[in-house]
C-alpha cells in the first residue's frame, strides 16, 4: 500500500505544480493587460493636453508654426513613447501566452 500512496502523492504534487504555473501565467497576463489599460489612460490624457495646447495656439492667432512649439513637441514625443510601451506590453503578453519565459523587466 505505501507504493500507491507515493504514487498519489507524486501525482498531486505534479498537479499542484502545474496549477501554480498556470496561475502565475494568467496573473502575468492580467498584470500586462492592466498596464496597457493604464498606459491607454495616460495616452488619452496626453492627447487631451495636446489638443488643448493646439487650440490655445490657434486661438492666439500667432503666425508661429504649431509644430515648433516646445510643449507640442514634448507631448508628441510622449505619445510616441506611450504607443511603443503598449506595443511592448502586447508583445510580452503574447510571449507569455505562448509559454515563453520573459525575464526582461520593464523600467518603472
Amino acid at each position: 500500500m505505501p507504493p500507491n500512496w507515493e504514487k498519489i502523492k507524486k501525482t498531486v504534487k505534479g498537479e499542484l505544480s502545474d496549477t501554480a504555473a498556470t496561475t502565475r501565467k494568467y496573473f502575468k497576463i492580467g498584470k500586462g493587460k492592466l498596464d496597457i489599460m493604464n498606459i491607454n489612460n495616460s495616452l488619452n490624457e496626453t492627447f487631451r493636453e495636446l489638443g488643448v495646447e493646439v487650440d490655445n495656439q490657434i486661438r492666439k492667432e500667432t503666425k508661429e508654426d504649431i509644430r515648433q512649439n516646445p510643449k507640442v513637441i514634448s507631448l508628441i514625443e510622449k505619445i510616441k513613447k506611450l504607443k511603443q510601451d503598449i506595443k511592448n506590453d502586447k508583445l510580452e503578453i503574447e510571449m507569455i501566452k505562448k509559454g515563453a519565459d520573459t525575464k526582461a523587466k520593464k523600467k518603472d
